[in-house]
């Protein structure tokens, strides 16, 4: 049955892809008129998926509590080792971590000089050899003069400041499409043809960090992954994430933004905690050189390259590509504009991109059958794992806030049942129990926030509580919807181009 499948593909891979897009963009409408319909015409069998999804949800909302619990007690334990030292003493790293590299490539376009220089300052307080960093400002071509002038301001700042500073700038050509994907893919290529191979270096003696030009690295960042890399086993054919959160401008942007924001960094952190579920990279993240060589490094055709670029090589590789954690914070910037509607676009823009996430299904999808050395188990849960994250996003929202009340205002017959009766009863007992991984969310940000000095006073304060009943709001908001969107963009065949979140400055240029 494969091999017929694996055949059929390889003959009509147009058709196939567009039927598994359509495929894709169908479920979550499916979902929707399920709920409508079948409330009408088998209301009990309805109720009855409401609730089994409710008791998932809460396997879920558990699961989400003790793995970002131990989330962070794991940041806090790296945080107190001195990773320089542990490389420099340790007799598998001490004679080679010397001889690694760090390529940091920050990918920009129409960003102010003043966000890039944040996150160049914090490489400088990197606490690994600056000698060895490579620092690249990925910028592009169709920007024009503006880009030119800030490649100008950053090469007189900062022209000494690390072994390399490289500033690339990407001619967009037929057959890319616009965004990280392409910028990034040339900028590591122009690294390795002008810097790397000149000096013989060793490809999996350079590690790649790609980075948004509004993240700021922690200053052990380097020196974890070096020793990440040098003492895991297969270390230099693994990725490397860390988890991010927003806290850079989260206390400027308005509560609609600021609430899912918090979840996104919670949630990421307990992601990093099971390895089955380690299937996703996003926005920073690390590798080594040789990897991304083997893989020929990005597809210059999909948006969403962190997600695609784990699934590449993991197929490429014959499925022997891993995720490890490295347990230091990394701080980013929420979504912001300079009012408040502007920055409420950004923000669902930005939701919209992720969301575009979803064209990883068919790709995923037909890999399966087109990988048959792989064990079938591994790439189940691969693929089971892509298809639960996105339509989850663009249906949970659906099945937890209206499905138990929906069967009853449709079908007056089946309000008067006793399942009828009881269901918004059973379903919002369940939901309740969910809370504590809310709690755990509300407890761990406001151990991280660095904004948050005073953490008794904020615990305490009502306002910590009382502002999480928008979350039916802000749900679907900034959850279904960009979702909803984007899967449904997908089926009709309307692709998104890459639009870049807008940056605010918190400071002029100098």
């Amino acid at each position: 049955m494969s091999d017929h499948i694996a055949k059929y593909i390889r003959y009509h891979p147009i058709r196939t892809q567009r039927g598994l897009e359509i495929l894709t963009g169908l479920v979550p409408w499916s979902v929707i008129t399920f709920l409508l319909l079948g409330s009408f015409f088998i209301p009990d069998f309805v109720a009855y998926i409401v609730l089994l999804f409710n008791i998932y949800w809460l396997y879920r909302s558990l699961q989400m509590t003790l793995y970002a619990i131990v989330g962070y007690l794991n940041i806090r334990a790296t945080e107190k080792i001195d990773w320089i030292k542990k490389l420099k003493s340790d007799p598998k790293t001490s004679e080679v971590f010397q001889n690694v590299y760090h390529a940091i490539v920050i990918c920009n376009y129409k960003e102010s000089f003043s966000v890039i220089e944040r996150n160049l300052q914090a490489l400088l307080e990197q606490d690994f050899p600056h000698k060895n960093m490579i620092v690249v400002i990925a910028m592009e071509k169709r920007e024009g003069e503006t880009a030119v002038v800030r490649a100008k301001q950053i090469k007189e700042k900062y022209q000494d400041s690390f072994g390399q500073l490289y500033i690339s700038f990407h001619p967009l050509v037929p057959g890319e499409t616009a965004g990280k994907h392409s910028n990034e893919s040339y900028a590591v290529r122009e690294v390795k043809r002008l810097f790397i191979d000149p000096k013989n270096i060793p490809l999996d003696k350079v590690l790649v960090t790609v980075s948004d030009a509004d993240h700021v690295l922690p200053n052990q960042y380097c020196s974890l992954l070096t020793y990440k890399a040098l003492t895991t086993n297969n270390g230099l054919d693994n990725f490397y994430q860390a988890p991010q959160f927003a806290y850079n401008n989260l206390h400027k942007v308005p509560l609609l933004v600021r609430l899912p924001s918090i979840i996104g960094g919670i949630y990421m952190l307990s992601m990093l905690q099971k390895p089955s579920r380690r299937f996703m990279l996003s926005a920073v993240y690390s590798m080594s050189l040789g990897l991304l060589d083997k893989i020929d490094y990005w597809d210059l055709d999909y948006i969403p390259e962190d997600w695609h670029l784990f699934f590449k090589a993991y197929f490429s590789l014959t499925g022997k590509v891993n995720i490890i954690p490295l347990y230091l914070p990394i701080m980013i910037d929420a979504a912001e504009s300079a009012t408040k509607w502007g920055t409420y676009n950004n923000f669902y823009q930005q939701l919209k991109r992720w969301a575009w996430g979803s064209v990883d299904i068919p790709y995923v999808t037909k890999q399966f059958f087109l990988h048959p050395e792989i064990s079938f188990w591994d790439k189940l849960i691969r693929l089971s794992l892509a298809l639960e994250w996105h339509f989850v996003w663009s249906s949970s929202w659906f099945l937890i806030t209206l499905g138990a009340t929906i069967p009853t205002i449709i079908n007056p017959v089946f309000a008067r049942t006793a399942l009828g009766l009881n269901l918004s009863r059973v379903s919002s007992s369940i939901l309740t129990i969910c809370l504590v991984g809310l709690i755990t969310i509300i407890i761990i940000d406001n151990l991280l926030n660095p904004q948050k000095k005073n953490k008794l006073l904020t615990f305490l304060h009502p306002l910590t509580y009382f502002q999480w009943i928008l979350l039916p709001i802000f749900g679907f908001v900034f959850g279904a919807l960009p979702g909803l969107e984007s899967q449904t963009r997908l089926m009709l065949g309307k692709y998104i181009e890459y639009r870049v979140t807008e940056k605010i400055s918190d400071k002029p240029s100098k």
